[in-house]
């Protein structure tokens, strides 16, 4: 059994394993996670299995900032909320993201809360931030919800379009 790193009242959030490879394919190729994150080229299940090994195996090892797999409480893989740390922020962003067929049911808010209060609890990190397009009015409205809040745009990528950037002091 994977180790649990937080639950509520329908969902669990977990470390990943080699078996969430299915779960990681089909996530990383949705047109809507291309579109608000990005293109990952995982295009086998092979590139699945090592893109867990590196994003999520690595950082747990190294007791960094680490993405999590987000099931409902019967073990359904639903996607994934977690931690990053961008080399561009001094301080771990929010991540998240599910499968189409599980969004608009209140899953990100669920997990994405329960996440901060479990990183609040640990007492690590003073602040968290997050990314999002402009346009992922969604993401913008969750993080709102959240206590983010927008500091910024700036670009990920010079050209690239503006990203907006929030902050959440994370205060007990």
């Amino acid at each position: 059994m994977s180790e649990i790193v937080t639950r509520t009242e329908r969902l669990i959030i977990r470390r990943a394993q080699i078996a969430d490879t299915e779960l990681i394919f089909e996530l990383l190729n949705q047109r809507s996670f291309i579109d608000n994150v990005a293109d990952k080229e995982i295009r086998t299940l092979s590139d699945a299995q090592k893109y867990i090994e590196s994003a999520f195996f690595t950082p747990y090892d190294l007791a960094a900032p680490s993405p999590y797999i987000v099931t409902l409480n019967d073990g359904t893989a639903i996607g994934i909320c977690g931690l990053y740390q961008r080399p561009y922020l001094e301080f771990p962003d929010l991540g998240y993201a599910f499968l189409d067929r599980y969004c608009g049911k209140g899953y990100a808010f669920e997990a994405a809360e329960a996440l901060l209060s479990f990183v609040r609890n640990c007492g690590k990190y003073k602040a968290l931030g997050a990314i999002t397009t402009p346009e992922n009015t969604a993401s913008n409205k969750l993080l709102a919800k959240l206590n983010f809040v927008l500091v910024g745009k700036f670009e990920l990528v010079p050209g690239m379009a503006q990203t907006n950037l929030y902050v959440n002091l994370l205060e007990r």
